[in-house]
């Protein structure tokens, strides 16, 4: 197992492509039977679910996505590649005020495709 700062490109892709707000687009970067644990959703299995998720979450205004924090781990026996950090959402509510987001994830990944990805908020620091 190999650790890395590195930010693998599909997370980076996919990150960018959430101001696209585009569900397939979003979609396109899950492998054909992914979980998503998401960050205002609970548990979604299977591209339908994912779909239907991403037509809500991708209709918020101005939406975007920064990625703050990042480590890799990769298993080149396995073909995977696990992305931890933490990320920041920003977008413009329906009152006009821009609502910032901070979340954390994980993505698991192998053959080139999400196959299992975690987002929720991060805890206050308080």
């Amino acid at each position: 197992m190999v650790m890395t700062n590195r930010i693998p490109t599909i997370v980076k892709r996919w990150c960018a492509s959430i101001q696209d707000r585009n569900p397939k687009q979003q979609l396109s970067f899950y492998s054909k039977d992914p979980v998503l644990l998401a960050t205002f959703e609970n548990l979604l299995i299977g591209r339908e679910e994912l779909y239907d998720y991403f037509v809500e979450f991708l209709d918020k205004e101005d939406l975007h996505c920064k990625i703050n924090e990042n480590v890799t781990q990769i298993d080149h026996d396995r073909d995977s590649i696990i992305a931890s950090g933490l990320y920041t959402f920003t977008f413009v509510d329906d009152t006009g005020l821009t609502q910032e987001v901070k979340a954390r994830y994980n993505y698991v990944i192998n053959g080139g495709k999400i196959i299992n990805h975690h987002s929720s908020v991060q805890p206050d620091e308080s």
